[in-house]
């Protein structure tokens, strides 16, 4: 008797399972994102303007990833031998460090303005900062403002990030 009620028990849990796996999968395919609208970056996904990503859609994502990592590892293989050598990625490395540190001299200089200099009130004025009470915001100045000209040069802006890499 225990053993056919086991068998009886095995029986059922396939076509539960398969039932919840069902279910789940439609729950899946409804699922919305934040407020409920399709993010922007996967809007240009949504061929159908349907508001929702379907399998077709999703393999359009998949297969650009793919090709966008087989694109990368192209540019890497430099030597195109199919095989990416711990020089290659040395080189690849450097190449982001150089493409990094221009962007943090753009933005430096966007902030610092044309005297190249950040000022504690150009620097109070950057999404985020503007929130810290004064004693965390002084503390956080001390440690940028090395040289104590009460002002951030590109140098000392670049030195802090570096020890932070």
């Amino acid at each position: 008797m225990v053993l056919y009620s086991f068998r009886m028990s095995r029986c059922l849990a396939a076509p539960i399972f398969l039932g919840l796996l069902v279910l789940g999968g439609s729950f899946v395919l409804a699922k919305t994102f934040g407020n409920g609208d399709l993010p922007e970056f996967l809007q240009r996904f949504d061929t159908n303007n349907d508001e929702q990503i379907d399998e077709e859609e999703r393999q359009a994502i998949r297969d650009l990833r793919s090709s966008l990592r087989r694109e990368s590892r192209q540019s890497i293989d430099t030597d195109e031998d199919g095989e990416i050598s711990p020089q290659e990625i040395a080189a690849a490395r450097e190449t982001i460090r150089v493409k990094i540190a221009e962007r943090r001299r753009r933005k430096f200089r966007a902030i610092a303005g044309e005297d190249d200099l950040i000022s504690p009130a150009e620097y109070a004025v950057i999404p985020g900062i503007e929130q810290f009470p004064p004693p965390i915001f002084d503390a956080i100045w001390e440690h940028l403002a090395l040289d104590g000209d009460g002002t951030i040069s590109l140098d000392e802006f670049l030195g802090v990030l570096r020890h932070h890499e």
